[in-house]
């Protein structure tokens, strides 16, 4: 799929009144906090600063929709799972992750893990992946942030994500440079056009 356009469309709050989803067949970015989730998103779609980053965990409360080629919602999910949040915070980010893919769940088409390549998927991070697998959502998993370590270390961080999280594909990427991106952004686009 080739890149055409992309733009913001609007930020949903848990259990809106006026939402007005549409019928746009979507995929999620759901990630864990410092994982590098914007950067590549922002990579993906060739922007510096269409998806906006914050240092401090919780701060964004919405899940925040994009349109790409004016017929696709690619969205960006709060963080789940940082358990420094205040408690109330934690469960509404939480809640809103939830509420959303239930809402959604016939129009998603992959759901994108992104996880640290140098610290490897920890207990949030599986706990999505089975939540995800409940709900029968397909899914990738990205491998932020491969520029940080060499090929071999590269090829460990791989092996190990694919025996936690079983039977997902698992995709290396970095924002730093397309060719680190492209596959998965072309299984993205077979996903949505399929």
């Amino acid at each position: 799929m080739k890149l055409k356009e992309v733009k913001f469309s609007k930020s949903v709050a848990i259990n809106a009144e006026k939402i007005f989803l549409d019928n746009k067949k979507e995929i999620i970015f759901i990630w864990r906090s410092n994982v590098g989730k914007s950067s590549l998103m922002n990579a993906i779609f060739n922007r510096k600063d269409l998806v906006k980053t914050s240092s401090r965990p919780g701060k964004t409360k919405h899940a925040n929709i994009f349109i790409v080629n004016w017929k696709y919602n690619f969205t960006d999910l709060p963080w789940y799972g940082f358990a420094k949040l205040w408690k109330d915070i934690k469960e509404h980010l939480d809640a809103l992750n939830s509420w959303y893919m239930d809402e959604r769940l016939d129009y998603i088409k992959k759901a994108v893990i992104v996880v640290d390549c140098k610290i490897w998927p920890q207990k949030a991070d599986i706990d999505m992946y089975e939540y995800l697998l409940e709900l029968w959502v397909p899914m990738f998993i990205a491998l932020s942030k491969i520029d940080k370590l060499n090929k071999s270390d590269i090829q460990k961080s791989k092996n190990h994500t694919e025996s936690l999280l079983v039977w997902q594909p698992v995709f290396p990427v970095s924002s730093k440079k397309w060719n680190w991106i492209q596959d998965l952004w072309r299984e993205l686009g077979y996903a949505l056009e399929a």
